[in-house]
């Protein structure tokens, strides 16, 4: 199954863009969590705080369907 990964920031460097500068194609088993897929690219659950996908907030153990672009939103951080 194909997955869209969108992120910014210092996520969209370790998610490593390869569609366009902030979203990478990736090819998964049916019924990967969103923090499974995660897993197989090597980033830590814990650099995601939420994901969006069809309109809505999702938690990182929303399993995203064939084709699904999710938008990945790092943690807030700084001063």
């Amino acid at each position: 199954m194909i997955v869209y990964l969108r992120s910014g920031g210092k996520l969209c460097d370790l998610l490593k863009p390869d569609v366009d500068e902030y979203t990478r194609k990736v090819d998964v088993a049916d019924g990967l969590s969103i923090e499974e897929i995660l897993a197989t690219l090597g980033v830590a659950p814990v650099m995601v705080a939420f994901a969006f996908a069809d309109g809505k907030v999702k938690r990182l153990d929303y399993v995203p369907a064939d084709g699904e672009t999710v938008t990945l939103q790092s943690p807030v951080a700084g001063g």
